[in-house]
């Protein structure tokens, strides 16, 4: 049920996006999602991912209304809506929902860096003539920060796994040894060629050494004897490369562990270089 402060009080814009953050806060599950609805400056419902289980936060705060009270509303979600992403999808995406909604005007927080839908949810309401918005730049970075479990797309630590964009002109991450030690590598995932299960993986100037023959990062028990060292990889699923620019104290061992369309997952883990001081 909407709060009692929505039938006494008109919000600006800027207190409607803080009010998509508060609801965004309350999940307890990532990503992080959080949606109201208004209608000049009345806010008319609130939902977050998670308040109802399986449903996202956007057709949460939606099928709280009827149609006569969405028609020409304003929508703000910290979170780009989903699009379909199968031809037997039985749920329609979010994207799809508001624009069968009567919704006019969307305020989006960031775009999902998640590289099947970045930018897909987007085009498809511009696509559909309703109007689409940022939030303000202070916003979008504090949204950024709490959304995703693994934190901002460009930066990694320790060792771990995660699922990245990679397109147009691929995606720069740099590695963290840790969040206490900031020893860093710089890494760049480019040219994805899903239908031939390649994807690029560079650093610094021969920097990049291809793992031949090992199948899990724990059979690289010394990365140092691998040889034929060069500026990118080009790899495919079950690769592993060690990345060590010169002059570095540690590596970085990476395995592709899978490629779709518009993204990839991979595995990375940091190790000290033991020559360095020997």
């Amino acid at each position: 049920m909407t709060e009692r402060r929505a039938l006494t009080t008109t919000y600006s814009s800027a207190d409607l996006m803080k009010l998509a953050i508060e609801e965004h806060l309350k999940c307890t599950e990532y990503p992080r999602v959080g949606a109201v609805v208004s209608k000049r400056g009345n806010l008319l419902s609130t939902g977050f991912r998670g308040e109802i289980p399986r449903k996202h936060a956007e057709r949460i705060a939606i099928e709280k209304l009827d149609p006569p009270a969405l028609a020409g509303s304003t929508l703000y979600t910290t979170l780009e809506p989903c699009v379909r992403l199968h031809t037997d999808q039985t749920v329609d995406s979010c994207a799809d929902l508001i624009v069968a909604s009567g919704i006019k005007e969307v305020f989006v927080g960031v775009l999902d860096p998640n590289g099947t839908i970045y930018s897909q949810g987007f085009r498809t309401l511009l696509e559909n003539n309703i109007s689409v918005k940022f939030f303000n730049r202070k916003l979008r970075a504090a949204i950024e920060g709490e959304t995703f479990d693994l934190g901002e797309v460009h930066a990694v630590y320790g060792s771990g796994k995660r699922r990245v964009p990679v397109v147009q002109s691929g995606l720069e991450i740099t590695v963290y040894f840790s969040k206490t030690d900031n020893r860093s590598i710089p890494i760049k995932w480019a040219t994805l060629q899903p239908r031939h299960g390649l994807v690029d993986l560079s650093s610094r100037n021969g920097a990049v050494t291809i793992a031949a023959g090992a199948s899990k990062l724990s059979d690289v028990a010394d990365p140092t004897v691998f040889r034929f060292p060069s500026h990118f990889a080009r790899m495919s699923k079950g690769t592993i490369a060690v990345v060590q620019p010169q002059g570095s104290s540690f590596c970085v061992l990476i395995k592709l562990l899978e490629l779709f369309e518009n993204d990839i997952l991979f595995q990375w883990e940091v190790r000290n270089d033991r020559s360095v001081g020997s």
